[in-house]
């Protein structure tokens, strides 16, 4: 997202100043296409580049000093960088939008969602994948549990989460990995800023069926993102039309869910069982 900030404001300086790409290109002895690819995004402006680029355009000041600083921050590194050797394609992408959101939904069909996920669950989950070895499934739950501290800082993004009923009853390691995973979401749910709801077996069809996916929302007029997951692979959608469906979708499963205060006392009933029968 910084990135993407900054290649906006670049092209609006470019645009403002009346050059055009090539002459740019030029100008930094580089290709247009170079010059394309960081107005879009795609690669990271050096900062020998964008004070060069700033130099060509006219900006001085702390206007300048601004934009130096956020080529800086965009060129940063996050704390998943040093995990990127188990994360699955389209995983840095994820987790840097969980950083810097201000608000995050999410709507799962069949498991709890990994920012919510205990320990014992996740290295369940990654321990069914076949042919790993138990050092990487290690990792992937230091990760797991690593990503988990974004609800934990002073800036913490909203966080709502609809939750299919079905993701309560799919069993991952038994009764003590369930029961223990049932009190995190009783935990999680009584906690400011957390809006979980469970969208019960007989809420009926709806719009989001089928679908689990993430939306991301950000401070200032940065547009929405949505995340779908696929087997070995991720998609991210950024085009208002499309991300409008997704957010009425997820306006709908959320209004069709049970409420806060009845999702609660469902996960306590589950959990209350699994104590009961291991009593």
């Amino acid at each position: 997202m910084r990135r993407r900030r900054l290649a906006a404001e670049l092209q609006r300086l470019r645009l403002a100043s009346g050059r055009t790409l090539e002459e740019v290109a030029g100008y930094l002895e580089c290709s247009p296409a170079k010059v394309s690819r960081i107005e879009n995004g795609q690669v990271a402006v050096r900062i020998q580049d964008a004070r060069e680029l700033l130099e060509l355009y006219q900006v001085t000041d702390d206007r300048r000093e601004d934009l130096l600083q956020m080529v800086r921050q965009a060129r940063g590194r996050g704390w998943w960088s040093d995990h990127a050797d188990v994360l699955e394609p389209g995983a840095e992408t994820l987790l840097s939008l969980e950083d810097e959101a201000a608000g995050i939904f999410i709507y799962e069909t069949n498991l709890v969602t990994a920012l919510l996920q205990t320990p014992r669950y996740a290295f369940e989950l990654f321990s069914s994948w076949t042919d790993v070895p138990l050092d990487r499934i290690r990792r992937q739950v230091e990760v797991t549990v690593e990503r988990q501290r974004v609800l934990d800082r002073a800036n913490a993004p909203a966080l709502t989460v609809v939750l299919d009923e079905s993701c309560l009853h799919r069993v991952l390691g038994g009764a003590d990995v369930m029961r223990e995973q049932y009190d995190r979401l009783v935990s999680v749910a009584g906690r400011p800023g957390v809006d979980l709801r469970i969208l019960p077996f007989a809420a009926g069809p709806h719009q989001a069926m089928g679908f689990g996916f993430h939306i991301f929302q950000f401070a200032g007029e940065d547009p929405a993102i949505v995340h779908l997951e696929r087997l070995n692979a991720a998609d991210f959608l950024e085009g208002a039309e499309e991300v409008g469906r997704y957010q009425a979708a997820f306006r709908q499963a959320r209004e069709r869910a049970l409420s806060p205060e009845r999702s609660l006392k469902l996960l306590e009933g589950l959990a209350a069982r699994l104590e009961e029968t291991s009593a």
